[in-house]
């Protein structure tokens, strides 16, 4: 519904320390679904927003060719702030936390920084956030 700003997450895949083949198998298969019950299942054709790794090009052209994938770099260069302001003008995040426990776990112990005196400063520190990184890729990845 327009006006409602809700980001539902209700499965995540992790590929920490694979292959690019490996990742893309795992996507393919996460896409492979059927329509509806007793449906025959296909590859869904979905666009997906990747991290742009040193080797990231390659390892997408890999993907597409081979597993028939649609994949895109995502962008990445000073992103995070707006990312954060995105995030924070939305009106609910919905987090399924079984489906989802890693993504679950990172959202929920997300918070501002405080300084000395226990007062929050507007600065969000960096490091345990792949999982936001993940979603920001998809809304943000083409921007």
């Amino acid at each position: 519904m327009p006006g409602k700003r809700r980001l539902f997450l209700f499965q995540e895949l992790s590929a920490n320390r694979k292959a690019p083949a490996e990742t893309g198998a795992m996507a393919a298969e996460a896409l492979t679904y059927a329509n509806e019950p007793g449906g025959d299942p296909y590859l869904h054709n979905e666009l997906i927003w990747a991290g742009d790794a040193p080797d990231g090009k390659q390892s997408m052209a890999v993907w597409r060719r081979e597993l028939g994938l649609r994949v895109r770099p995502a962008r990445k260069s000073n992103m995070r702030q707006l990312s954060y302001e995105w995030l924070a003008g939305l009106r609910e995040i919905v987090i399924d936390p079984m489906r989802c426990p890693l993504a679950y776990e990172e959202f929920r112990l997300k918070e501002f920084e405080r300084d000395r005196d226990d007062t929050w400063v507007d600065e969000i520190p960096d490091g345990n956030e792949h999982s936001i990184d993940a979603v920001m890729d998809d809304v943000l990845g083409g921007a």
